[in-house]
């Protein structure tokens, strides 16, 4: 009985420092993964959600601690974003090769899809900007919650798109058509906002290094498709349009997107 306090002493002592040396830390840096689902939600009736999309990350973090219970928490993140729409309205897009043409595109077209469904794969580099608010440490861990914003900028996008033929010159549709893994340019917001919470524990498994876990949802508050050029012919960088009497009217999905995010960092 009596080593067996010992033991407990010991090890509790030893925690303490362990975890002390980590508390003491005003800065800590390391690796993030993360994964999670996108909801997607139009704003528009041109479009209709199809499902949840999925959501993978990889990138850097940053704590710094300028208060005992209060960091700023950033970083660094890629984030490789997959999310679908349903086309409900008549929608036409032109194409050349592997590339969707926008209107101001001179290129002549190898042909003309009309639009059922387009599956976006996007690449986006994301700062974080985040309130962190933690207890002490209990042992080895110390909970945590954060207020902040996801910042996040397109590096890349491009689509999967099914649909059907059209010919223009005589109004006839061809059903079956798939273009896969088409450049989508003009089609995307240069950039993604959105606002959120989330919350988690820091392990403190050995001296100054932690094993971080967190879940969060963050809700989108910017379009996540462009509009009309800030110069020149609002419409040149937008690729879908209708045909009305008039002629072809060029069309924009509006949407918005929240993730739910599971993080896993390792901060030293």
């Amino acid at each position: 009985m009596k080593k067996l306090l010992i033991a407990i002493t010991i090890s509790t002592l030893f925690g303490g420092v362990t975890a002390q040396e980590a508390a003491d830390k005003k800065v800590q840096a390391g690796l993030v993964l993360g994964a999670g689902l996108n909801f997607t939600e139009p704003e528009t009736n041109l479009i209709s959600k199809s499902g949840a999309g999925s959501d993978l990350l990889v990138g850097m973090s940053v704590d710094w601690h300028f208060l005992d219970n209060i960091a700023l928490s950033t970083g660094l993140e890629f984030e490789f974003d997959r999310f679908r729409h349903s086309f409900n309205d008549s929608v036409y897009m032109e194409y050349f090769d592997r590339e969707v043409l926008t209107k101001s595109s001179e290129q002549t077209p190898d042909g003309v899809m009309l639009l059922d469904e387009r599956r976006y794969r996007s690449i986006y580099a994301v700062l974080p900007v985040m309130i962190k608010f933690q207890t002490n440490y209990l042992g080895y861990l110390r909970y945590f919650g954060k207020f902040g914003m996801r910042n996040s900028f397109l590096l890349q996008s491009r689509g999967d798109n099914y649909g059907s033929n059209f010919d223009p010159s005589t109004f006839t549709i061809t059903a079956g058509e798939e273009l896969l893994d088409m450049r989508i340019p003009g089609d995307m917001s240069f950039y993604k906002g959105s606002i959120g919470l989330s919350g988690g524990a820091e392990w403190n498994f050995s001296g100054g290094t932690c094993l971080v876990g967190e879940l969060g949802y963050y809700y989108g508050f910017t379009n996540l498709h462009n509009g009309d050029a800030l110069t020149g012919d609002e419409d040149k960088n937008k690729s879908l349009y209708e045909l009305t009497g008039a002629g072809r009217e060029y069309v924009v999905p509006n949407a918005r997107q929240g993730q739910l995010l599971v993080r896993v960092s390792l901060l030293f």
